[in-house]
């Protein structure tokens, strides 16, 4: 397959899937936002194929092919030719692969959520773990003398964006019998789970979103208070992922938690209001390019 195949293949899935994080990380220089591409391509591959497809086989398959790339012998497959690609202009490491590969695992059996330190770990192994992934690509020149710090904030953005997922998608996650919410915090608001499925906005639905929506505005103030650990060029780009991520939750708020009822996303106009904030954030705090 030309090269040129290799990248549209990856960037058709992430233009598909993620107009959001598209349109930030095509912000990036080529071989960044080619990297990105690839490393977004895998991971969505791999979730659809326990949220969508339910097929456990496959993560075996990605393990396997996902072992090989790191080995230098990746698949005649367009996903791993662009992977393989990435790691090779952005030296990354396995571990996080595997991990969210493992979480995925853990996700076509789940146990209940006893407490959201549960939930804490499940969102590190689906979504922190892709922090850590863009690391090398987002942070490049600063990785190495900063890593730990830099590992924190990713995952802390990771799991933010995580949390957004659940509070988005929990109409379909509740007609699919999936549950992510903590059955501490379920009982410290009193909320009744059967009369949420009913669609019923209550005021113990409320308190729980607010909670959940404090909770992940915590994660994401950890990222924006260290985005200048990031590269130059990867600032912005990142902040507008992470911002027009964030602003779902508070879309969620403002038409009154009725998340049970509908999926909200952010509207264009409203991405367009956030893309010149995030440049004006960054410019009075002398960190744009």
């Amino acid at each position: 397959m030309e090269t040129t195949d290799v990248h549209e293949h990856v960037e058709s899935i992430i233009k598909t899937h993620s107009q959001s994080f598209y349109k930030a990380f095509a912000l990036l220089p080529e071989a960044k936002a080619r990297a990105v591409f690839a490393i977004y391509a895998f991971c969505r591959t791999a979730d659809d194929a326990i949220d969508v497809h339910r097929d456990i086989a496959r993560i075996d398959e990605l393990e396997k092919h996902l072992k090989a790339t790191f080995e230098g012998n990746p698949p005649q497959d367009p996903l791993f030719q662009a992977l393989a690609e990435a790691i090779e202009a952005f030296p990354s490491n396995i571990d996080p692969y595997l991990e969210l590969l493992g979480g995925l695992r853990d996700d076509y059996n789940p146990t209940p959520m006893k407490t959201d330190a549960d939930l804490d770990d499940y969102c590190y192994n689906v979504a922190g773990t892709v922090g850590v992934m863009l690391l090398p690509v987002l942070a490049s020149k600063t990785i190495k003398k900063k890593k730990k710090k830099l590992t924190d904030v990713a995952i802390e953005l990771g799991k933010a964006m995580q949390i957004t997922n659940i509070l988005r998608d929990v109409r379909d996650d509740l007609i699919n019998d999936r549950i992510y919410f903590s059955e501490e915090t379920m009982e410290q608001h009193k909320l009744e789970i059967e009369i949420t499925r009913t669609g019923l906005v209550t005021p113990e639905w409320i308190s729980m979103m607010e909670h959940y929506i404090g909770l992940a505005k915590e994660k994401y103030r950890v990222f924006y208070d260290h985005v200048d650990l990031f590269d130059h060029d990867a600032r912005y780009p990142t902040m507008l992922a992470a911002t027009l991520y964030e602003a779902i939750l508070d879309k969620i708020a403002h038409k009154g938690y009725r998340n049970l009822n509908r999926r909200y996303d952010v509207g264009s106009l409203k991405k367009w209001m956030l893309a010149r904030r995030v440049r004006k954030t960054l410019h009075k705090r002398g960190l744009d390019e």
